[in-house]
């Protein structure tokens, strides 16, 4: 048996790849000296979430339950994601940063079954 592999390699295995975010931007802003107009983020782990913070908030006691966004803890986890500079994600339009914010904002909130 010496093809066995430890049961977290396995299960590493297993787990679905999620692919990168890719969003069109609505108005072209800098990021490392060029003009880009399509911003792609990877999906966050454990430690960007304690470098930048939890950036979506939920309140349960509203039904539905409401989600909102920490901009500041939001904006330092698409610059992380992205690999782009914090004056990248502080000059997109509000409609592209809003499209981001909800677009990553599923990777935030649980799994409640």
């Amino acid at each position: 048996m010496a093809d066995a592999k430890p049961k977290e390699a396995v299960a590493d295995e297993a787990a679905p790849q999620i692919k990168p975010l890719t969003f069109k931007l609505r108005k072209p802003v800098d990021a490392h000296g060029e003009k880009i107009s399509e911003i792609t983020f990877r999906e966050p782990t454990g430690a960007d979430i304690e470098a930048a913070g939890l950036p979506v908030n939920i309140d349960f006691s509203f039904d539905p339950p409401r989600i909102e966004f920490e901009a500041r803890k939001m904006s330092a986890m698409m610059s992380v994601l992205a690999a782009v500079p914090p004056s990248t994600i502080r000059s997109l339009a509000p409609k592209d940063w809003s499209t981001c914010a909800w677009g990553l904002a599923s990777f935030f909130i649980p799994d409640l079954v």
